[in-house]
């Protein structure tokens, strides 16, 4: 899975970023954290049209608290994401063993449609 773009390091979405690493929070504690005054002219509007886009798909929502996702988290502390390999087919699931099998075959007629 292709890794979303941070935003840029001076954005009110980088900030807010910021302030979702130390936690999950409501609207308000997390504009508090990034130091975002609400009572400030169009400010809040602002705010709330940046958390209404996830943050740029970097937020999930539970109920009214916004968490980082881990991916994101990980990209904002700059830890490199692991490079995980398809290890065995996705049928494989352990030890190959004999197992017995059931094979059903119909006619020719009922085959076709």
């Amino acid at each position: 899975m292709k890794r979303l773009p941070l935003p840029k390091p001076e954005s009110r979405s980088y900030a807010l970023l910021q302030a979702l690493i130390a936690g999950p929070g409501t609207f308000y504690q997390i504009a508090e954290r990034a130091g975002f005054d609400i009572e400030e002219a169009g400010i809040e509007h602002r705010l709330r049209m940046i958390f209404a886009r996830g943050i740029q798909g970097h937020v999930r929502v539970s109920g009214i608290l916004y968490e980082l996702k881990d991916a994101s988290r990980d990209a904002m502390l700059g830890i490199k994401p692991s490079l995980q390999g398809q290890v065995a087919a996705p049928h494989f699931r352990g030890v190959a063993g004999a197992m017995p099998v059931l094979v059903v075959r119909r006619h020719a007629a009922e085959a076709r449609p």
